[in-house]
């Protein structure tokens, strides 16, 4: 892969993996070493249910790629859009540059090898993203105020001491929404 890769210091936190059982190994020895405390999932979809009920827990998420179909990868976007704190890492890239290209094009930070986390993504907006009315403008700066104040969340917490308000899904919930297709309105020639 050609291009810039910049090397990432700053503290560490709780970081959560996607990733099969099998492939964890070296990316949970590799978290440590920089000073993530990794929590572990095995698909996409459990860990965005684990992250819609803990949003400020996590600094990071780290998908495997050798564990993530093609169909699945919206859901980096879905996160970079719901929860804007949370940095979004690709494991296992080798053999795979049309999805971590797709990856990176639908807002991944970087990369995680043996050597650490290295961001290659861009800060600009791509082309195929709206750009934001004022209102829209200051609504996100208060998001970003909001995120800036230290969480509530302690390690020995759970999920009862923090009601958000908001319904929480399923695994099998969360997959099944993003599965579904959008209905299409009729077309203007059947009467």
């Amino acid at each position: 892969m050609s291009g810039v890769s910049l090397p990432v210091t700053r503290p560490s936190g709780r970081a959560l993996l996607v990733s099969s059982p099998g492939s964890r190994g070296a990316l949970v020895e590799t978290l440590a070493r920089l000073g993530y405390t990794p929590a572990e999932s095995d698909d996409p979809y459990a860990a965005m249910a684990e992250l819609a009920r803990r949003p400020l827990a996590y600094r990071g998420v780290i998908f495997s790629l050798a564990g993530l179909y093609r169909e699945e990868l919206p859901i980096v976007r879905a996160i970079k859009r719901r929860y804007p704190h949370v940095e979004i890492w690709l494991a296992h890239t080798d053999g795979r540059q049309s999805a971590l290209a797709e990856a990176m094009r639908l807002g991944a930070d970087g990369l995680l090898d043996e050597d650490g986390l290295h961001r290659v993504a861009l800060a600009a907006a791509t082309a195929d993203e709206p750009t934001l009315s004022h209102g829209e403008a200051e609504a996100l700066a208060e998001v970003a105020r909001v995120d800036a104040l230290p969480p509530r969340i302690s390690e020995d917490s759970t999920d009862q001491d923090f009601p958000s308000g908001e319904p929480i899904l399923s695994a099998d919930e969360l997959k099944a929404l993003l599965q579904e297709q959008p209905m299409m309105p009729p077309a203007g020639d059947e009467q």
